[in-house]
């Protein structure tokens, strides 16, 4: 029988700001929060449990007021506002939390590896030190971040699957394009999580 892999779930940028009624809602926001809240508080099997914010202090031109919403955004995730902190259907669980990852403070940073810890590591450090080999990745926005993150853990030579019921796009057009991205750089789609 082989050795089950060790595996980290990847909670990508559940935030407030993310969610219905923040600045850069995508819709189902609060209805994704809520299933991983469900996920992780009703004990889990992961080896880990890692989660990644937007945590903006100046992005350089990531914002702007006439946004573009592909290389500009409206202000949003900004750091140490309510909006910014964890979604509050996970504040209960933060137990469960491993390591939280801020990123994005003075860069636009999509992609969870370019966040760091309170103490400076790196999201892949971390990962590397606690021998992770596989990563579920779950979080918003599925065409932007959670993409990002997943396409860049594969580079890293992670084996990465994305657990889509758990993530929610800005756009079907953009999921879709998104979708095609990740299954050819070979990244596994899953619709549910396999038990």
């Amino acid at each position: 029988m082989s050795k089950k892999k060790k595996t980290a779930l990847l909670i990508v940028d559940v935030q407030p700001t993310f969610c219905e009624g923040g600045s850069l809602q995508v819709e189902g926001g609060n209805q994704v929060a809520a299933k991983i809240g469900e996920l992780i508080g009703g004990g889990h099997e992961y080896d880990m449990v890692v989660t990644t914010q937007d945590w903006h202090i100046d992005p350089e031109g990531h914002f702007d007021d006439d946004p573009d919403f592909v290389n500009t955004w409206p202000h949003h995730g900004i750091a140490g506002t309510t909006e910014a902190e964890l979604h509050p259907s996970l504040i209960p669980l933060l137990d469960q939390v491993t390591v939280q990852i801020k990123k994005g403070k003075y860069a636009a940073a999509y992609s969870g590896f370019e966040g760091v810890d309170e103490n400076g590591s790196s999201l892949n450090e971390i990962l590397s030190a606690a021998s992770i080999e596989r990563i579920e990745t779950v979080g918003l926005a599925f065409d932007h971040c959670v993409k990002e993150t997943a396409l860049d853990g594969v580079k890293l030579g992670y084996e990465v699957v994305v657990l889509k019921s758990l993530t929610a796009p800005v756009s079907l057009e953009t999921a879709e394009l998104a979708e095609d991205e990740l299954q050819a750089a070979g990244v596994q789609i899953l619709r549910e999580r396999e038990q």
